[in-house]
């Protein structure tokens, strides 16, 4: 029978051979790396067109956003200088005594011309410190109210008296007169408290004004006379003009713009159906409502955000500078994306196409050029692996690494024909067949671990510097004599110390006994070593031994091993070859080892010994002899030793 027949078939090769594997052809795999390739390219194409897009966007809007943050501020600053202008005309007006605070005619003429003049303002007022108001009002209309409030009635309102005036070309006509009691007072009106007690102009945001609910920002100051409080002048913003200009904006003919404060009230809106006083109750079949909401109670200052049908908005909040405002906006995606999604579709679809008539072209190159060539070549290799030598033929091909390859087939062959006359090709074949590839791993088993140096070769290092290395070479080659001779193995060489290991690979019940023979032979051999000094022989060593169980096998990197021991045997065994400088003795064993050596040992007892890096103590022994050499001195000592 053949090597080859007898393998059995459990062996490694067998075991590889029937895993599972996916095996695809060449002509499929090239196929499919170009198809790979060529998608990968379209997706990058498609990833940088979509970012590089996505980037203009980004600009194109923080772009309008700061074009209309500028406008509004624009605007804004025009708007609060109008009213803070207002404010102190009327002041200097007052305080020069062109008019009284009670002086109907002459008042209701100045607030009426003022009001006029400064479209950005809805009210001017006066308020009593008695809580009587008057002021001018823009109506919704355009035309003018002039509303005063008098004394208190029995029931608690107040007299209510309205002017009601209609524009008209280079004047204004009264149109009617009306009537009626109010519960408005302004000395409970925010704008009029925080403007008594404040030196100068306040801003304050109002809900009711004389006319009722009408959100609105009032500038007011207190008016004093002659150092006498005489009430309190107030302006209100025209927030119907602010609305108007937020809805002439470019981004809210494309989406929507809406100015509110900290609270989340509406101050100005470019939408026509919001009517909502707050922007988080606000209501509409329009998702850019909900985009707004998000944008205005979110966390980010520019980016995108989804409705609820999916609708993608690009939303801004900018603050103002003014009593905590707020300019927050919401353009629809598509408003600025739609040419580059069809754009983006068509660069798909083409690049689609492009991949799938690249694939089929690559399948046909890669049939005749690879496949076709690379089959004829494995129908050689299958020669080789019979080991029918003298059937190989050259394949020809117009590829230049597959022509290389078939050349190198033609000399394998003839080197595997002249190797043949040497080694009979079924052993090749079984060798072939049962090889195993080393890999790290190992087991845990009882073991004996020696540790030899050379005491005061550090201090000879420093003396005579190279002239020491044979007296090291000498050292190193005595003990590896003495460990092979023993059946150990030679685990490394550290420095002048040698470490060697028994019962592994191979077993040996006598593992410990034979590393305190080879210990004993180190010893005695080294007293016949010639020194470096040339001083009497007699070298001394100090040699540590130690038994038990331990991690053995190979340990490292896939691209290295080492087969060794690792585990607290070892360092037992590092730390007793240490010990021995302090107990002045050259070769220490452990309690274990000294009890599976048995009774062929004589030693001598050192106690219990605290080990440098261990909890526990360990009882040593320093092996002086061997029984069946001396037995008169072993009784001696043994009767002699401590325990």
């Amino acid at each position: 029978m053949s090597p080859s027949s007898a393998a059995p078939a459990s062996s490694p090769a067998a075991r590889t051979d029937d895993r599972p594997r996916l095996r695809v052809r060449i002509g499929l795999a090239l196929t499919g790396l170009v198809l790979v390739a060529v998608l990968a390219s379209a997706l990058i194409v498609h990833v940088s067109w979509m970012r590089t897009s996505s980037r203009n966007i980004e600009m194109v809007v923080g772009s309008i956003n700061v074009e209309t943050a500028a406008a509004v501020k624009k605007e804004l600053e025009g708007t609060f200088r109008a009213s803070e202008g207002a404010v102190e005309i009327i002041r200097s007006i007052l305080f020069q005594g062109a008019i009284k605070t009670e002086d109907e005619a002459k008042r209701e003429f100045v607030f009426l011309s003022v009001l006029r003049s400064l479209p950005a303002v809805s009210w001017i007022g006066f308020g009593f410190p008695d809580g009587r108001f008057f002021g001018s009002h823009i109506l919704d209309e355009n035309d003018i109210e002039m509303v005063e409030i008098g004394t208190p009635l029995a029931n608690g309102m107040r007299e209510l008296r309205r002017d009601r005036y209609r524009p008209i070309p280079g004047d204004i006509f009264f149109e009617e007169r009306s009537k009626g009691s109010t519960a408005y007072v302004a000395l409970g009106s925010k704008w009029y408290r925080q403007a008594k007690e404040a030196p100068g102009l306040v801003w304050t945001m109002v809900d009711i004004l004389p006319s009722g609910f009408e959100p609105a920002a009032v500038a007011a100051t207190r008016f004093d006379l002659h150092n006498r409080f005489q009430g309190v002048i107030m302006v209100s913003l025209n927030l119907r003009r602010l609305a108007d200009f937020l809805a002439g904006l470019d981004v809210a003919r494309k989406g929507a713009a809406v100015i509110v404060n900290e609270q989340g009230t509406i101050i100005a809106t470019s939408l026509a159906d919001m009517r909502s006083a707050s922007l988080s109750e606000a209501s509409g079949n329009r998702e850019i409502i909900g985009a707004l909401k998000q944008a205005a109670q979110g966390s980010v200052v520019e980016g995108t955000v989804t409705s609820g049908d999916g609708t993608i908005f690009h939303v801004t909040r900018t603050p103002l500078d003014f009593n905590g405002w707020l300019l927050v906006t919401a353009v629809p995606r598509s408003v600025f994306t739609e040419e580059i999604d069809r754009s983006t579709r068509r660069l798909l679809v083409t690049l689609v196409l492009f991949a799938l008539l690249t694939a089929g072209l690559a399948a046909l190159f890669a049939h005749y050029s690879f496949v076709r060539p690379i089959q004829a070549v494995a129908g050689e290799l299958r020669h080789i692996e019979s080991f029918a030598l003298g059937d190989i033929k050259r394949v020809s091909t117009r590829l230049f690494e597959l022509d290389r390859l078939s050349d190198a087939l033609r000399r394998m062959a003839g080197s595997l024909k002249a190797f043949g006359l040497y080694v009979p090709g079924d052993i090749v074949r079984s060798l072939i067949e049962q090889g195993i590839d080393p890999k790290p791993g190992g087991e845990l088993r009882e073991i004996t671990v020696m540790f030899a140096d050379l005491p005061g070769f550090t201090q000879l290092t420093e003396d005579y510097g190279a002239d020491v290395a044979p007296f090291l070479t000498e050292f190193l080659t005595v003990a590896t004599k003495a460990i092979h001779a023993e059946g150990g193995i030679v685990d490394k060489f550290i420095g002048d110390c040698i470490m060697g290991i028994w019962n592994a690979p191979a077993a040996n019940d006598e593992h410990a006994l034979r590393a305190c023979r080879a210990a004993q032979a180190i010893r005695g051999a080294m007293q016949d070593v010639a020194r470096p000094d040339k001083r009497a022989n007699g070298q001394r060593v100090r040699i540590g031994i130690n038994s038990g169980i331990a991690l053995v096998g190979n340990v490292g990197s896939i691209e290295r091993l080492s087969y060794t021991a690792i585990g607290d045997v070892v360092n037992v065994a590092s730390r007793l070859e240490g010990l021995g400088k302090e107990l002045d003795a050259e070769i220490l064993i452990s309690e274990q080892t000294r009890k599976l050596a048995g009774q062929d040992l004589l030693t001598k007892a050192h106690g219990a010994v605290l080990l440098k890096g261990r909890s526990s103590k360990v009882r040593v022994f320093e092996l002086m002899d061997f029984v069946e050499k001396t037995p008169e001195v072993a009784r001696e000592v043994q009767n002699a030793a401590p325990g």
